[in-house]
């Protein structure tokens, strides 16, 4: 079985009205789908993980009329997570039918990111990858990012939300990382304009999850 890690560009309009939102706001660090349900006909459940502004978020989503129903849960200080049943466009109803056909299985989480685009790992044969990837509705870029054998891993696990990679994008740049350390946490916060509590917060996780996924 292969598996592929795409990303989706969306353009004005394709792109879900509450991704334009998030990405267009600075109130947000991360938006990505965790859960999903795409066995309904008329609509679909969903859980999203969030890291930003909940009030604002819970506003955006009231004035969206897609949502059939929505149940928002405080997981942290800037963190919680959404309950969404949604009605999907023509876009959205073709994107699901598309990446749930044959074979293929999309892998949660699916990233959605401030440049308007998506990005998710797919599983499944040849073929119906192949397929997928030519029937993606027009206005809609595909980028293969990576090929390969399928080996059983939760891409969870490997997942970095854009904040975290910059987090280490910057630390490694100003030598956060160098032997002996030639920049502090109070200099990635800078550079990231944010607090040092929130910069380590960001390190910390990102380091993690790239040392889970290590086999040793």
């Amino acid at each position: 079985m292969k598996t592929v890690r795409l990303t989706l560009g969306h353009d004005a309009e394709t792109i879900h009205p509450m991704h334009r939102f998030v990405a267009d706001s600075d109130a947000f660090d991360s938006y990505r789908m965790v859960h999903g349900n795409f066995a309904g006909s008329d609509e679909y459940a969903f859980i999203f993980h969030v890291v930003g502004d909940m009030d604002a978020y819970e506003a955006a989503l009231e004035s969206y009329t897609g949502v059939r129903s929505a149940e928002l849960t405080r997981l942290g200080d800037r963190s919680f997570s959404v309950y969404v049943r949604d009605v999907p466009d023509d876009v959205g109803n073709r994107l699901l039918e598309t990446f749930s056909q044959g074979s293929l299985v999309p892998l949660p989480p699916v990233e959605y990111r401030s440049d308007w685009t998506v990005r998710f790992s797919l599983v499944g044969e040849s073929a119906d990858l192949r397929r997928a990837t030519e029937e993606v509705p027009s206005g809609i870029d595909v980028t293969v990012e990576q090929v390969g054998e399928y080996d059983g891993g939760d891409p969870e696990e490997a997942s970095l939300t854009d904040r975290q990679r910059e987090a280490l994008r910057v630390a490694r740049e100003l030598g956060y990382f160098e032997v002996p350390r030639t920049a502090s946490v109070e200099d990635v916060a800078a550079e990231l304009d944010c607090a040092p509590g929130t910069a380590s917060e960001h390190l910390r996780k990102a380091q993690q999850r790239v040392v889970d996924r290590l086999v040793l």
